[in-house]
């Protein structure tokens, strides 16, 4: 019964998660706008979460998770979903280093060509899951488990030191956070303090920063309650209980606190992106064939037409009215009349 009760749950979040991972994917590559240099950081975070979900929903069909195998087989089987959690634990370092690049170097921030750019602070989190996957694979021991986890699947050690490896990059992420968000502050007063900086740009840019100091927060905010979490509880396992086994009936029940961060991208960025809440309620307009947000488009219709009557206008010659043509009639007749004066 507990068995089903747990699936079923996470049936209803692994779906919530794939329908948001896909919409944010989807928003980012359809809108322009969207294409940031945050936003893409965003948009990968999103692909690595719908990697753990399409997993989790595989495991789901197969009822791994409740059955016993050995560890080498269960790795093989969680091989992408390993390496999905290694990535995105080491990506929200990268956005936290995006975050003080913007603060601490504004102009090359903005200068840094964005592919180049995004490559680049990718690199990081690409090897950190690549080594940790390679390593824990190739220190499986020959042993039989309970149940089908990819935590219980290496060995102790080697999992030891890549939960402290987590801990530590997580850590450090916080603290980069923190320190941008006091650096951000004393950026704003100082603009505000300064004669020369306008009153609405000053306005604007703390809009801004503050906009996306928010929407970070709450991403890294969700990881450290739900995954982060996770890897400290069974860390702390691992050190009380003597025998992991003795634990591991607990170990599937963990995947309820891990369901938020997979599924995260998408509601954060629709609460607090105007833009992307936008964009997600047009796709959810085109999967609806129209009956969710009818009237999404009628303010781009209405602009339009605004647009378009004004250009009209515009470009549309005046016609010249009968008061018209004899204030002309007038004028040259005076202009002639003070010539032939002028002459004489």
């Amino acid at each position: 019964m507990q068995q089903h009760v747990l699936e079923a749950i996470m049936a209803v979040g692994m779906a919530f998660g794939i329908f948001g991972n896909v919409n944010v994917i989807v928003a980012i590559c359809r809108k322009k706008v969207l294409r940031t240099k945050g936003a893409m950081f965003v948009m990968i975070l999103a692909i690595a979460h719908l990697v753990c979900n399409v997993s989790e929903v595989i495991g789901l069909i197969l009822q791994f998770r409740f059955r016993a195998m050995s560890k080498k087989t269960c790795f093989e089987y969680n091989i992408l979903y390993k390496f999905g959690v290694m990535f995105q634990s080491a990506l929200y370092l990268s956005m936290a280093m995006d975050i003080c690049f913007s603060i601490v170097l504004p102009i090359k921030h903005m200068i840094w060509k964005k592919r180049n750019y995004v490559t680049a602070m990718c690199i990081f989190p690409a090897v950190f899951a690549t080594s940790t996957t390679v390593v824990s694979f190739l220190f499986i021991p020959d042993e039989e488990i309970p149940y089908c986890i990819f935590m219980l699947t290496t060995d102790m050690r080697i999992y030891q030191m890549v939960s402290s490896a987590l801990i530590a990059l997580n850590t450090l992420t916080v603290v980069i956070i923190v320190l941008s968000v006091v650096c951000a502050v004393r950026k704003s007063e100082n603009m505000r303090g300064s004669r020369h900086s306008s009153s609405s740009r000053t306005n604007s840019l703390r809009e801004d920063k503050s906009k996306v100091f928010r929407s970070t927060f709450f991403l890294v905010l969700i990881y450290i309650v739900s995954w982060w979490s996770v890897v400290v509880i069974f860390r702390v396992m691992t050190e009380v209980v003597p025998d992991v086994n003795e634990a591991a009936q607990y170990m599937p029940y963990l995947i309820i606190i891990v369901m938020p961060n997979f599924c995260q991208a998408y509601y954060v960025t629709y609460f607090r992106s105007p833009r992307f809440r936008k964009a997600f309620r047009e796709q959810f307009h085109w999967i609806t064939c129209g009956y969710a947000f009818p009237k999404i488009f009628d303010k781009e219709r209405s602009r339009g037409s605004k647009h378009g009557s004004a250009t009209n206008s515009a470009n549309c010659p005046q016609a010249h009215t009968d008061s018209d043509g004899k204030k002309i009639r007038n004028g040259s007749q005076k202009s002639i009349r003070f010539a032939v004066q002028a002459d004489v």
